[in-house]
């Protein structure tokens, strides 16, 4: 579409809808529907401290910001963050002492993710995984959301 835009890049979509501007506006809509539920639940999660959830949300906010063209935001900032809340919830569970097997799988799954990323990747993690750094890309991200929901409405009225 038009390369104006600060924030989208609709040529994914329109790549999968095949130029069909119906299904293109459909998946705009469902975007815009999402972007409340995204940031409603990252302060909720990040305010209680839920970093399972909001690992949870951030993968999936990461699909649909990518839809969108917004792939700095999902590529490296909410993957960022998504890992970050692992990092958080993997020390939570290592603090917290006798775990039930539930939680015992839980911590065992997050250590095998965790070390499948590369040594520059867990490097970064040591280093940036802190409440500060989330708090930057959950300002990022509603600061990014709310520029491409003015593009995308744009798009819709036109």
């Amino acid at each position: 579409m038009l390369s104006s835009h600060q924030e989208i890049d609709l040529s994914y979509l329109e790549s999968i809808a095949d130029g069909d501007q119906g299904i293109i506006n459909e998946l705009i809509t469902i975007f815009l529907d999402q972007v409340s539920e995204f940031t409603e639940g990252f302060k909720l999660y990040y305010s209680q401290k839920d970093w399972k959830r909001l690992a949870a949300l951030a993968h999936k906010a990461k699909s649909s910001v990518l839809s969108m063209g917004m792939n700095e935001l999902g590529n490296i900032d909410l993957k960022n963050l998504e890992l970050i809340a692992k990092t958080f919830r993997l020390k939570e569970l290592e603090k917290s002492g006798s775990l039930d097997i539930n939680k015992e799988e839980e911590l065992n799954a997050l250590q095998r993710n965790l070390n499948n990323y590369p040594d520059e990747k867990q490097m970064w993690l040591r280093e940036n995984s802190t409440q500060e750094t989330m708090e930057l890309i959950i300002e990022k991200f509603i600061n990014a959301c709310n520029v491409a929901c003015v593009e995308l409405k744009t798009v819709l009225e036109n």
